[in-house]
């Protein structure tokens, strides 16, 4: 059974990297580009966010900031905690002799910490309330992502499709501890009074 569905991983795997011709050097940029720029497009969402709510004077949105923040973080943690106790799963350049589009280090594939990170912040986005045109945003560039690392041959299918489920039942975890003491009291309010005191 674990055999087949490792066959039909692959299967899949070679489909989707068939997509893009290898040889265009406008369609391996743009997978080179996609396949990272969910770093820059975050953080720079994020920072925009967080000084366009000091404009306006608002502290609730700034919470909603810093849950995004938080499920990040943790979603960070979890992908640790498993790779101590998953098994390593050499990523597809390893084990072939198509080289990837994007360089990476010959680490775990599985599961993949940018889907786990795609998902942490697509949910906590929608748990939390943001705004329609946030949502959408980052579910349109962070798919555009997992897409790009399966196309640039960093990561199988299931690794991406393992990441979203992890990540979909912690997101749960995360909401409901958000009214936790050590939330309500301290990991929310203290980093915005001290972003305050810079007057951020």
């Amino acid at each position: 059974m674990l055999e087949k569905l490792i066959s039909v991983d692959v299967s899949l795997l070679n489909f989707i990297r068939s997509i893009i011709n290898p040889d265009s050097i406008l369609q391996v940029e743009l997978v080179k580009f996609f396949a990272d720029f969910w770093v820059f497009y975050v953080a720079l969402l994020l920072v925009w966010l967080w000084l366009f709510w000091v404009y306006l004077k608002k502290d609730k949105p700034k919470e909603k900031a810093l849950w995004l923040f938080y499920s990040i973080a943790f979603s960070f943690l979890i992908y640790v905690i498993l790779n101590l106790w998953l098994p390593l799963r050499p990523r597809p350049e390893t084990v072939s002799a198509i080289r990837p589009l994007v360089d990476h280090l010959p680490d775990n594939s599985f599961p993949s910490w940018h889907a786990i990170f795609a998902w942490a912040a697509i949910l906590a986005s929608f748990f939390f309330c943001w705004k329609k045109w946030i949502i959408m945003s980052l579910v349109v560039v962070l798919s555009l992502m997992l897409v790009s690392r399966i196309i640039a041959w960093i990561h199988y299918p299931s690794d991406i499709f393992v990441g979203l489920i992890i990540w979909f039942i912690w997101s749960f975890v995360i909401f409901k501890l958000s009214n936790k003491n050590i939330f309500t009291k301290y990991l929310i309010p203290y980093p915005i009074k001290f972003a305050k005191f810079f007057k951020l």
